[in-house]
């Protein structure tokens, strides 16, 4: 079978990715990529240990790249970047042979909000309703209809539409095309300004982490010292975002594009507390990840997280 136009300029844009990338290793010494799906809350206090450099204090040149999903797991299995801050696909790929394994979470809990138009106040009024998430199948359709199925709606009793892009979902949702939408941490501002209601925070409903750091397994074995020092300079990043409350607005504002200091203040509290301190899921957390992922739930846990290196980076802080 012929591949698509679509599929062979995806390969086309994959393969001038890694090239770029393997000419700079060679040539210089190239700092250690970390692939980032796009500017969000839930690698916040990663950009801050990268802002206040406490990666360079650990002796780690750390550099932030954007990738996509099916970019990236190329990119870390040819060893042309050593870290994926996406947890699930990752998991999908292990279950398929890949050697990948989760090593930490920094978000332990997701930052999408289910956001309604004005009357509707409980998830039953949405029985018959439209709903919109980005796409069918992913991880924000997955977490509607596990925040359906918790308050007892079935999730074909409602009409779930994928349309792509966030400001797409937020524009369908102000000219009444849907009647709610999966949205993210600080559009709620935004809208609960406009009258729209913030019905839930899947954060508060559901243990679920959505984001960490995944690496090969070749990795592990080979600069476990490497790995222990990103994994480090993480949990500082975590630690002094969350206890130093009054430096983060500013530079929340400035990461998320937001508008202002007291929306930024309003930000911040509203995702402070998917930032878990020890950078490791719960099992049940860690469970309900796999199985958003689809993988198999006779799939040994261990096969997926290896929880000894953020566990040796913890004990090095409390050392100091």
């Amino acid at each position: 079978m012929n591949a698509s136009p679509n599929a062979l300029r995806t390969y086309v844009i994959i393969f001038l990715l890694l090239s770029i990338l393997s000419v700079s290793h060679a040539q210089t010494s190239s700092p250690l990529h970390i692939a980032i799906p796009t500017n969000s809350g839930t690698w916040f206090p990663l950009h801050v240990a990268l802002k206040k450099g406490m990666f360079r204090e650990l002796g780690i040149d750390m550099l932030p790249i954007y990738m996509q999903a099916r970019t990236s797991l190329a990119a870390i299995a040819s060893n042309q970047i050593g870290y994926i801050t996406q947890i699930g696909s990752p998991m999908t790929a292990t279950v398929g042979g890949l050697p990948l394994r989760v090593i930490m979470v920094f978000c332990e809990r997701s930052h999408h909000v289910l956001i309604a138009r004005p009357g509707i106040i409980s998830l039953a009024q949405l029985r018959g309703r439209v709903v919109a998430i980005s796409q069918p199948g992913g991880t924000v359709h997955r977490e509607l209809q596990l925040i359906l199925e918790q308050s007892g709606v079935e999730p074909n009793e409602v009409n779930i539409r994928g349309l792509g892009s966030t400001p797409s979902g937020i524009a369908a949702l102000r000219n009444g095309a849907v009647d709610a939408a999966m949205l993210s941490i600080p559009y709620d501002l935004y809208l609960e300004r406009e009258g729209f209601r913030s019905l839930v925070y899947v954060k508060d409903v559901l243990e679920f982490p959505l984001a960490g750091i995944v690496v090969h397994n070749d990795r592990l074995r080979d600069r476990p010292d490497e790995v222990t020092k990103v994994l480090t300079g993480v949990l500082r990043g975590i630690r002094y975002t969350k206890t130093n409350r009054e430096e983060m607005p500013p530079l929340l504002k400035d990461f998320l594009g937001l508008e202002s200091l007291d929306m930024a203040k309003k930000a911040y509290d509203r995702l402070r507390d998917i930032w878990p301190d020890n950078g490791i899921a719960s099992e049940k957390g860690l469970r309900t990840a796999a199985t958003v992922a689809q993988v198999p739930p006779t799939f040994p846990l261990d096969k997926l997280a290896n929880w000894s290196f953020v566990n040796k980076a913890a004990a090095s802080l409390k050392a100091k």
